[in-house]
């Protein structure tokens, strides 16, 4: 049979005689042992140099095992340390209460030697499957970490870049004004189309950076619960939109059922508003625009939802259409950046909820934003 790994054992016994024969037959199976005898010096040593195993003797002077091994356990940082009595104690109570104190199995005295090395092997195989999971939760949390890390120098060079864009992006658009304005005479059909270009294409820039900051700030900004009014925000909202609304002739209703919610205001507010313009962008064509915002508090959860009767989209984009950069439609058809969708996401995830969309072709769409209801708001 394959000889047992050493490992570190703290044998708790009073009997010194008894104490002495565990020692030599843990030694004879090639375990490092320090005896102790009684709970107050297994505690001391314990925390002095902590064990890989605990064979625990139950009748002890002072604390008794079952409370030294509850102590031992409260010890241990989220490290299993397996704990096995030793006792001549007998009956289902005494199993129950050794259990409920944290201890792992038993040995029943005088311990066999064959026994002693069916439960140290059994012992050491589950402590072997622990400590590959610790070092798994370990190297996980690292890499966690370093996952952390990357991704807030990504969003701080987002946004330093985008920031940075701005201002050359200013110098064409307002250089390219001044010569629409000034030469547009003096140039050429090719050459007017071309600067038309130009600007359209310094505008459209101009959002995409707008865009990026804007996603930059939700993943920046601290989450801050608090109680918000969905009436007044989005009344906010609504007034920001007035000229598009009046454009498109359409009709923003809110739903009776939306009154207070607890929430991270700064998420709430974008990611409303860029479901809002969504809404209002792909409803536009149609007769009689109309969008709905609704509310709905259930099973511990708040959802917000905005419905319109717009194009609607095939049920098969309904997760990349919240991805960065993903668009349905080109350009010239509907115009946008591919990013207003994934502000949504990113706002529900950092109020640990989620985001998803119903809809059908030529039927509009529904977009839903659900997060748990906090417990309370220590931010508010």
């Amino acid at each position: 049979m394959e000889a047992l790994p050493e490992l570190s054992i703290l044998l708790v016994e009073d009997d010194l005689l008894q104490g002495e024969r565990m020692v030599m037959l843990l030694q004879s199976l090639g375990q490092k042992v320090r005896l102790v005898e009684s709970g107050e010096m297994a505690l001391d040593v314990f925390a002095a140099t902590p064990a890989d195993l605990v064979l625990m003797d139950v009748m002890l002077p002072g604390v008794n095992g079952f409370e030294t091994t509850r102590r031992i356990k409260s010890m241990c940082d989220g490290r299993w340390v397996p704990v096995i009595y030793m006792t001549v104690l007998g009956g289902c109570a005494n199993l129950v209460e050794g259990l409920h104190a944290g201890g792992d199995d038993y040995l029943v005295k005088p311990v066999e030697f064959e026994i002693l090395e069916a439960k140290l092997r059994s012992a050491m195989r589950t402590l072997g499957l622990y400590r590959d999971l610790e070092r798994s939760r370990d190297e996980l949390a690292r890499t966690n970490a370093a996952l952390r890390g990357v991704n807030h120098e990504l969003e701080c060079f987002t946004y330093a870049v985008a920031h940075d864009l701005k201002s050359p992006l200013r110098a064409i658009n307002g250089y390219g004004s001044l010569l629409a304005s000034s030469e547009a005479t003096r140039l050429s059909g090719d050459g007017r189309a071309s600067l038309e270009r130009i600007l359209e294409g310094t505008e459209r820039m101009g959002l995409l950076i707008d865009d990026l900051l804007e996603y930059s700030r939700v993943e920046r900004a601290p989450v801050a619960f608090a109680e918000i009014d969905v009436r007044n925000l989005t009344s906010r909202l609504i007034a920001d939109f007035s000229a598009e609304i009046g454009r498109n002739r359409a009709a923003v209703e809110l739903a009776p059922s939306c009154a207070s919610i607890l929430a991270d205001r700064s998420g709430l507010m974008h990611a409303l508003r860029n479901l809002l313009g969504n809404a209002l962008k792909f409803s536009a064509g149609v007769a009689n625009p109309r969008i709905v915002i609704a509310c709905t508090c259930e099973a511990g959860r708040y959802r917000i939802s905005v419905h319109d009767n717009g194009i609607g989209f095939d049920m098969c984009h309904h997760e990349r259409i919240f991805d960065i950069f993903h668009r349905l439609h080109r350009d010239d058809e509907y115009p946008g950046t591919g990013i207003g969708l994934a502000i949504v996401r990113k706002a529900a995830a950092r109020m640990q909820g989620r985001c998803w969309a119903e809809s059908t072709p030529g039927q509009g769409a529904s977009f839903h934003l659900e997060w748990p209801i906090p417990a309370c708001a220590p931010n508010s």
